[in-house]
């Protein structure tokens, strides 16, 4: 359930980690996939994601995925972002 990025000019690494069920300052989330790759390979993958869900939206709901204002503001994005 968290994210982390970090990029170089010659790539991007992703770790996906989860949080412990009782939070602590002894209990850090646990990284269970570390994802490497090229920046031109993560565009890409950023474009069919992107892609995938909007065809999802169109096809399966009747407004767009909602992302919570507040939400939007702690990542440093807006919906013109998407």
């Amino acid at each position: 359930d968290q994210v982390t990025m970090a990029q170089s000019p010659y790539g991007i690494t992703f770790t996906f980690s989860l949080s412990p069920s009782t939070p602590s300052p002894q209990n850090q989330a646990q990284p269970q996939v570390v994802l490497r790759m090229s920046l031109e390979h993560a565009k890409v993958l950023a474009m069919l994601i992107r892609r995938n869900l909007k065809q999802y939206e169109l096809e399966h709901l009747a407004d767009p995925i909602r992302i919570p204002a507040a939400v939007l503001q702690q990542m440093r994005l807006s919906e013109q972002d998407w």
